[in-house]
């Protein structure tokens, strides 16, 4: 099965099974991906087919949300066998800074520190559903907190995070 997640600079290995497909037929499997960066890779004989992304192959695909599509292909025949999400995790060895927030969460903080009048002078030219932050008025932004504010107690619910899901251990 596909991944879903990955961090950039990751190895990641999967199978896929395409029996319609066999390599004893002339057959080979193809992923591609496609977002802020892009990656193609082909698979290995046999069934199940067998997928690899090296660490160099992955550390070059920026962060952000990436499409996927598998492909059976044989000469000049071409069948998709399936498609899909892919959300490509930041390398905390390679970034040199990091922001973990979500863009919710980053609203959120601009939106209140506008009703603050305390925006920092190199963020005042930040928009928000098109208008830009200095110009909003203030019952567009307490209306405007009131989503965001949902937004982030929905992320934190669901224990949405940069780096995926966090299982706590107690010891």
């Amino acid at each position: 099965m596909e991944p879903t997640k990955l961090h950039a600079g990751d190895s990641v290995t999967w199978a896929r099974e395409a029996r319609a497909y066999p390599s004893a037929d002339g057959w080979a499997l193809s992923f591609s991906l496609r977002g802020p960066g892009s990656l193609d890779v082909v698979s290995t004989d046999g069934e199940p087919y067998q997928f690899r992304m090296t660490s160099s192959q992955t550390r070059t695909l920026p962060p952000g949300a990436y499409h996927w599509a598998c492909y059976a292909v044989r000469e000049d025949d071409r069948q998709t066998l399936g498609s899909g999400r892919l959300e490509v995790l930041v390398d905390l060895q390679q970034a040199e800074t990091f922001d973990g927030r979500s863009h919710a969460r980053r609203m959120l903080d601009l939106i209140e520190a506008a009703l603050e009048k305390r925006i920092p002078k190199d963020q005042q030219s930040y928009e928000i559903d098109g208008m830009k932050l200095d110009r909003i008025p203030v019952e567009r932004l307490e209306a405007l907190r009131t989503r965001y504010r949902r937004e982030v107690a929905a992320e934190s619910r669901r224990g949405k995070s940069p780096f995926g899901r966090f299982t706590r251990v107690r010891m």
